[in-house]
């Protein structure tokens, strides 16, 4: 249990006056809320080696990171955060052309189709949101790659060359869709200074983004194949593996973020780091959405699939994908550490004995509304949120796509643990039963 001996104690410390009206007790008799200390957390840990190993050569990870890792704008802040978000994007591209082709006559592609499509205009919302926050910040404003709508000459094109967005708009069967999400692209870029170059509009001739010198569609269309092409004829195939890269370049944008957002706290610069910290939580609820992309397959094609990939059980237990990912459970692991910023941002100390200091900190920081700390509070704390979603609706969509047997691998443990932010939810606790006595 808690000190709730800290009335007392409260009179004499030195964050919060002693009369305050707002944080001190009724003089009545009521019971005072009782909170239990917060169990220890489980560690979020990924498969062995060699299953990783076997999941990064299957996605061709590899290669991935390597233009992940490539500076070729070494002036542009947001290349390593950007390339990796682009890199998904178009291929999302790829996964609607697949869908597009396929040629089972029973999926179900109009469904198939809209999932795609919605999938697309999320990530071209966090691609836009990013490139507004680089824009608004004063330090990082003006360093994309970009060229002015009339830098183009008649033997070239004002948009990607390269991507697959284009050519879809130009398929008969695809076109629609196709021309849908280049006016998503339009919109969700109008409070940008510039537009992405993938033959949106741009009625407005803002200058345009060099798409294909960022994101190089060529060669991430050229990592399509995996190595169980050759004795692998099953269209899902093609699918999980379009899915899990996506997810793999989401997740080290994610990466990238979080280190942004370390930085942020350290600087003091609190709204910044609650707009990276939005950010990160939206990306959260993206994975969730390309995880869900997975049901759509047909049952019988994905059991056939997990075989013949070895998803099989081994030794009496199988390995979820997401524990396959290396970068994934870093990434969750950091959001979970987040935690460690809270005294930093509250500036107080950590009490050892495990004093109320960081709960009184935290309910001054509430009741007299300091911005930019709730701000970057409540981003931290969407972001446990968010995550822990995740790992609840990946538990279900095993479950649905597998059977019940599968679906204990660990993700109980992560999304029913407690709070990783115990004083702030004491903090809340004891103000909510101010304002209610």
């Amino acid at each position: 249990m808690v000190d709730l001996d800290w009335q007392t104690k409260m009179v004499h410390s030195n964050i919060m006056p002693p009369m305050s009206p707002k944080l001190s007790l009724p003089d009545h008799n009521i019971p005072i809320p009782t909170l239990q200390l917060p169990l220890r957390q489980n560690d979020i840990t990924a498969a062995s080696s060699p299953i990783c190993a076997a999941y990064d050569n299957y996605l061709r990870l590899p290669e991935l990171r390597a233009l992940w890792a490539s500076k070729d704008f070494p002036n542009w802040a947001n290349e390593p955060i950007l390339k990796p978000a682009l890199h998904a994007l178009e291929i999302t591209f790829r996964l609607l052309a697949t869908v597009f082709s396929d040629p089972r006559p029973y999926i179900n592609k109009r469904e198939w189709t809209r999932r795609v499509e919605s999938l697309a205009t999320a990530q071209i919302q966090i691609i836009a949101m990013l490139c507004e926050d680089e824009e608004e910040n004063p330090e990082t404003r003006g360093k994309a790659p970009v060229t002015d709508i009339n830098g183009f000459t008649g033997q070239s094109r004002s948009y990607s060359e390269e991507s697959l967005l284009p050519r879809l708009a130009t398929w008969q069967k695809s076109k629609d869709v196709a021309q849908r999400i280049l006016n998503s692209v339009d919109y969700e870029m109008e409070r940008c200074t510039y537009t992405l170059g993938l033959g949106e509009a741009n009625i407005a001739g803002k200058k345009i983004f060099l798409f294909d010198a960022v994101c190089r569609p060529r060669e991430i269309h050229s990592l399509e194949t995996t190595p169980f092409d050759d004795y692998v004829g099953n269209h899902e195939n093609k699918t999980l593996h379009a899915t899990q890269q996506i997810a793999e370049c989401w997740t080290r944008s994610v990466k990238k973020l979080l280190e942004r957002v370390t930085e942020s706290v350290e600087k003091k610069a609190l709204e910044k780091a609650a707009s990276e910290c939005h950010a990160v939580e939206r990306i959260w609820k993206l994975l969730t959405e390309v995880g869900d992309m997975n049901l759509m397959m047909d049952p019988e094609d994905f059991l056939r699939l997990k075989k013949e990939l070895g998803m099989m059980r081994t030794a009496g237990e199988t390995v979820a994908f997401c524990f396959r990912s290396r970068e994934l459970v870093e990434v969750a692991r950091v959001c979970r550490n987040l935690r460690e910023k809270v005294p930093e941002i509250l500036e107080v100390e950590v009490d050892p004995k495990g004093g109320p200091g960081m709960m009184e900190a935290a309910m001054k920081v509430y009741s007299e509304k300091e911005k930019g700390k709730v701000h970057v509070l409540q981003g931290m704390q969407g972001i446990e949120v968010a995550m822990k979603r995740f790992f609840y609706a990946y538990k279900q969509v095993v479950t649905v796509m597998m059977g019940s047997s599968e679906a204990d691998n660990g993700f109980t443990k992560i999304f029913l643990e407690p709070t990783y932010f115990p004083s702030l939810d004491a903090a809340k606790t004891f103000l909510g039963y101010y304002n209610q006595n």
